[in-house]
């Protein structure tokens, strides 16, 4: 068996992370876009001990769920996973990958919850800029497995009116033979844009350059076609880099922030604040996660990795006391701001390390309840530690990567704690990705 082969096979599962599963040789084959109950002729594209990968080089018996995707790039593009196959078919995939990842634990598994939007939904983009072949001013996103950009003209899950200031920013770009940056000579002025929006449909650009640029001919035609843009910004990285945003900017137009609604509280949002990219499903979210930990007016909560406050001030209104513990000083400035553009009282935000600052906290009065949002990566086990020696009666536990999130569980309930309900949620439908809810108590 070697690289190139091809084979006849019969698709008879979906892998965690989407793929069709098949068997060659007894060995598993995972085959990207495959459908499950299709039956396919298969290219092998790499070879590993105890698996194999292979791409679909036709279809011989199609799926019922297998529609065409409303993306032209999809096969090249890295960002989707799931435009082949109907929503139904996604979320039951999404559903099985939380339930076999968890399958070690005992606990309830709710149904996930489905967005009622699949497409348009993203609040914030990142676009790379390049020039092709030909020497034209070309955008999009990263192709499968590369660094090389694939040209677009639209992406069907971000909103008409980010694609529509990407474009006119591309149009201005070729019009005014500005240089764009090539990463191989790391020379050249424009590199990216990023654009957020809010559901109060106000919109941020940043213009990613690697040196100061007049860039006044572009704003006024960007503000006076889109009256919704209220902020615009200049950011310089003039480093041979992946890492896009630095800590260098220059605020061009407009206001510092733009005003983003959750749960009827309004929370200003920077142009490097974190913020959920599915503002329905965001909803959904933190209300079933706080529905989840049954709060109360005499509770004192923590809220670990607190970010903007988002989840923070929502928790406020339905408990004693909350404070929001954060690494990053200005999230702790933009909560703070967050407090008081909300004239909430019972919350205090506080600058720090978690694993730190809730040995403090529990040191001085009791706390009811810990959530913790972490980054994809997952919990540091010195923070684990410190909630699992703290003797924190409850944990709301929300995840982005329910790979890592099972880890932590596992440490978790071998201390003493005990997984009782998890809830996936649908927060960025045609990937593979799915957040999780995951309630555990103290036994």
């Amino acid at each position: 068996m070697n690289v190139g082969d091809t084979y006849k096979v019969n698709i008879d599962s979906f892998d965690v992370n989407g793929y069709g599963v098949c068997h060659l040789d007894k060995k598993v084959v995972f085959v990207q876009g495959a459908m499950e109950g299709e039956e396919l002729i298969i290219e092998i594209t790499s070879i590993h001990k105890n698996y194999l990968f292979a791409k679909i080089k036709r279809i011989l018996k199609k799926s019922n769920d297998r529609i065409e995707s409303l993306c032209p790039y999809y096969k090249y593009c890295g960002g989707c996973d799931m435009l082949h196959m109907s929503y139904d078919c996604e979320l039951k995939i999404k559903e099985n990958s939380v339930r076999q990842t968890l399958r070690k634990l005992d606990y309830k598994l709710n149904p996930i919850v489905k967005s009622d939007n699949i497409y348009g939904y993203r609040n914030k983009i990142m676009i790379p800029f390049k020039r092709d072949l030909e020497d034209d001013v070309i955008y999009g996103f990263y192709e499968k497995m590369s660094h090389d950009v694939i040209s677009i003209d639209k992406c069907i899950i971000s909103n008409d009116i980010s694609n529509e200031i990407v474009s006119l920013i591309s149009r201005y770009l070729s019009l005014f033979h500005i240089s764009i940056y090539d990463e191989n000579t790391n020379k050249g002025i424009f590199r990216e844009v990023m654009v957020r929006n809010t559901s109060k449909d106000e919109y941020m650009v940043v213009l990613v350059v690697t040196q100061k640029y007049d860039f006044s001919g572009l704003i006024e035609l960007l503000t006076k076609e889109y009256k919704q843009i209220k902020s615009i910004y200049l950011n310089i990285n003039d480093k041979k880099t992946n890492v896009i945003l630095t800590n260098n900017y220059e605020l061009l137009y407009g206001s510092e922030v733009i005003i983003e609604n959750i749960l009827d509280l309004d929370f200003n949002v920077s142009f490097n604040s974190f913020m959920q990219i599915n503002h329905d499903q965001c909803e959904k979210l933190y209300d079933i996660a706080i529905s989840k930990a049954n709060l109360d007016k005499s509770m004192n909560v923590i809220d670990a990795y607190c970010g903007m406050g988002s989840i923070t001030l929502n928790i406020a209104k339905r408990v004693n006391h909350v404070y929001g513990i954060e690494v990053v000083d200005e999230a702790i400035i933009n909560a703070n701001n967050n407090k008081i553009l909300n004239n909430i009282s019972n919350a205090t935000f506080i600058c720090g390390k978690c694993e730190d600052e809730i040995k403090k906290l529990v040191n001085l009065e009791k706390i009811d309840c810990i959530f913790f949002d972490p980054p994809r990566k997952g919990c540091d086990i010195e923070f684990l530690d410190t909630v699992i020696k703290m003797k924190i009666p409850k944990i709301v536990y929300i995840s982005c990567n329910i790979a890592t999130a099972n880890r932590d569980i596992e440490i978790l309930e071998k201390n003493g704690y005990k997984l009782l309900d998890v809830t996936p949620v649908d927060m960025f439908p045609r990937t593979m990705h799915v957040e999780t809810i995951c309630v555990l108590t103290k036994k």
